[in-house]
């Protein structure tokens, strides 16, 4: 048997006036995005400010953690505050559902990511999007290359585009003609990483907790 759900969430969250036209970078038109991450603070120090864009630009945002605590040897009490914490910071970047499964962190790479993707379609409703982070690098973390190649699988069976999220490694002003800037508010997502645990020193996405880039970068795959 999989994993059963930890919690459900539907964050209700104030609608903000849509901003004039021109002030940010177009986003991908998306009724519907799902959004797969390994680890609850992967929704918010690294995908923040994409699903907050997402969200303020219209599109209904469903958020998937696959594990539930960052630390594999986490027990079960830990759940319920992840579950408190995930819930405040998806209402603060303004996506409508959350949902935490059951994985413990570290050790995501045991599921074969067609199990994985079974998993996150029993879950997920309708969409049109997946977004996820990029995990192609030869030094990604385990538990990101499992989520990316799940969520590879759900965006492929429902015949819709993966956005990757991608780090910036280029040196000029511009990003490649492949890579899709998009502007974010950093302050929202400050406000909803301060919901979560950091990640620990030695995460890769430690890095990103303190960013003041005005722009993340997708990639379509």
């Amino acid at each position: 048997m999989g994993p059963e759900v930890v919690v459900d969430i539907t964050p209700h969250v104030a609608q903000t006036a849509a901003e004039p036209a021109g002030e940010r970078s177009p986003l991908p038109e998306t009724r519907r995005l799902l959004v797969v991450c390994a680890h609850p603070f992967d929704a918010t120090v690294t995908l923040g400010g994409v699903i907050a864009a997402f969200a303020d630009a219209g599109t209904a945002v469903q958020v998937i953690c696959l594990t539930h605590d960052q630390c594999a040897a986490a027990e079960g009490g830990r759940r319920p505050v992840r579950a408190a914490e995930l819930l405040r910071a998806a209402g603060l970047l303004g996506a409508r559902e959350a949902t935490l499964l059951e994985h413990r962190a570290a050790q995501l790479q045991w599921n074969p990511p067609e199990v994985l993707a079974a998993e996150l379609r029993s879950v997920a409703g309708p969409v049109d999007g997946v977004l996820t982070i990029d995990a192609s690098a030869p030094d990604s973390h385990p538990d990101l290359v499992r989520a990316m190649r799940a969520a590879r699988r759900v965006a492929a069976r429902l015949r819709c585009p993966l956005y990757s999220w991608v780090p910036r490694t280029w040196g000029t002003d511009d990003p490649p003609a492949n890579v899709l800037a998009v502007d974010c508010d950093r302050a929202k997502q400050r406000a909803a990483i301060a919901c979560l645990d950091a990640p620990r020193a030695d995460d890769p996405c430690a890095a990103r907790t303190g960013t003041d880039e005005p722009r993340d970068y997708l990639t379509v795959l």
